[in-house]
């Protein structure tokens, strides 16, 4: 039920975080957080750039996150580069623990 995570970023997300009752569930709820406030930030600021970059962006950014929804329904675990180490130590441990 990883998947879910993904469904409406980061909203999704940080119930799983929380609430995950295996390590993979957190890890995708955490990767989702980060990813569901990454992107709009990347467009926010493409947006000083130009209109075209923003859509490119806006473009590869949708493909992704549907790539990470499809993936980890289908039991695959894609990760984000450079965060996915962090985000798998934090994931690691329960948060209510």
């Amino acid at each position: 039920m990883a998947w879910i995570a993904y469904l409406l970023l980061p909203v999704t997300g940080l119930p799983a975080y929380l609430k995950g009752r295996d390590a993979r569930t957190r890890f995708h709820g955490l990767q989702a957080v980060v990813y569901g406030f990454l992107w709009p930030a990347s467009l926010f600021g493409a947006t000083y750039i130009s209109a075209a970059v923003t859509q490119i962006l806006f473009g590869i950014g949708g493909l992704l996150w549907l790539a990470l929804l499809v993936t980890t329904m289908l039991g695959r675990d894609l990760k984000l580069p450079f965060i996915s180490g962090f985000l798998s130590r934090a994931a690691a441990e329960a948060p209510n623990a």
